[in-house]
């Protein structure tokens, strides 16, 4: 984002239903993925800023295993398009915002905002509360939620240049991620701004060092929170049967062959009832093999840690370092939700750091000199 970037009304005011989850009858899709749609509608009728030539790959991998998706998915005797499409839309989102079509200014901040009506509007008593007093409004999942509060909270940091201002709004987030109760995001978040603060004067191979020093802590952190003071008590029923799903997951994602069981697939039956994954790497096995977990991992890590050799990078600016951060947060909260690559907010943070990646488009009479040479 540079100084002075535009700001596109339609965008964020489409971004603020990135926060809305719950179920509108009548409605096929969830609100956050006809927000995402709606985007990518508007855009394309915009000329792009930004150009793939430096990422060449991403269309090409989106497509390659999007077509890999449906075969193998048809293959398993399951039909592809519903959840296929979703996809599809979701990775036109990410490639949009890459390329300028949608303004990633504007969307940061009509999240942001729609966080903060979310939270005001909670606590008003004007939206859904099920989680007994725990902050989740429209977002409904108290693990949704604190995702989404994390990570937007990491990026609206990005939107201005005054630390006084940064400071805030990462404390800020931080609060809201303690009211949502989810020790998985508290551990994660922590990480994130650990990173963000003691990052900015380091070697790079330091820097992605320290990273992953974090990534251990927040494993260390995350498996004792469950059993400190209250936790340990007050969740002791629920721990046991996310457990069993836990278990059952696993055994699925062990059972699943190298292509993968098809899409829709992350799901286990305990109890007379079917329940969602509470692992995304194990989702991932299941739906699309060893081949959509290493595709999806490696496009995180690219964008996420800014891995380019043709466009520089400034890995140590504020705006680079929080995009490592906000995908690390994906990444770890993605251990303990069982929706987060293929989710609005993924692909969010994925279209920003692929961003990053690419150059800006030649003004017209540059290419034409170019060309002229």
């Amino acid at each position: 984002m540079p100084p002075g970037h535009s700001a596109r009304i339609i965008d964020a005011l489409l971004a603020m239903l990135l926060v809305y989850r719950v179920a509108v009858p009548g409605v096929p899709l969830p609100i956050p993925q006809l927000a995402a749609i709606a985007l990518v509608a508007i855009g394309l009728f915009r000329a792009p800023t930004r150009t793939f030539s430096a990422a060449s790959w991403y269309p090409v991998v989106a497509i390659a295993l999007l077509g890999f998706l449906a075969v193998e998915t048809l293959i398993n005797d399951i039909d592809p398009l519903r959840r296929g499409l979703n996809i599809a839309s979701l990775m036109l989102f990410s490639a949009f915002l890459a390329t300028g079509r949608i303004d990633v200014g504007s969307v940061i901040k009509g999240l942001g905002v729609g966080l903060v009506l979310n939270a005001a509007m909670f606590y008003l008593h004007l939206t859904p509360d099920d989680y007994q007093g725990r902050l989740t409004g429209f977002l409904q999942d108290k693990n949704a939620s604190a995702l989404v509060y994390a990570v937007g909270a990491v990026l609206l940091a990005m939107v201005t240049r005054k630390v006084l201002w940064r400071m805030l709004i990462l404390a800020v987030g931080g609060a809201a991620v303690l009211l949502t109760d989810s020790r998985t995001t508290m551990a994660a978040y922590a990480v994130a701004v650990v990173f963000l603060l003691v990052s900015g004067r380091m070697h790079r191979a330091v820097e992605l060092l320290a990273l992953t020093i974090g990534v251990f802590v927040f494993l260390w952190a995350d498996d004792n929170l469950t059993k400190l003071g209250d936790y340990a008590v007050t969740r002791e029923g629920s721990d046991a049967f996310r457990m069993r799903i836990d278990t059952a997951a696993s055994l699925k994602a062990q059972a699943a062959p190298w292509y993968g069981s098809g899409l829709g697939t992350a799901t286990v039956h305990l109890d007379s009832g079917t329940w969602f994954f509470h692992n995304s790497y194990d989702g991932l096995i299941v739906e699309g093999g060893i081949v959509l977990l290493v595709l999806m991992l490696a496009m995180y890590l690219v964008t996420g840690l800014g891995l380019s050799t043709r466009v520089e990078i400034d890995a140590l600016s504020f705006q680079s370092r929080a995009i490592t951060a906000a995908t690390a947060i994906v990444c770890m909260c993605a251990l303990r939700l069982g929706e987060v690559f293929f989710a609005p907010i993924g692909f969010l943070v994925l279209g920003i750091g692929l961003a990053r990646l690419l150059a800006p488009v030649a003004p017209k009479g540059e290419r034409f000199a170019s060309a002229s040479r």
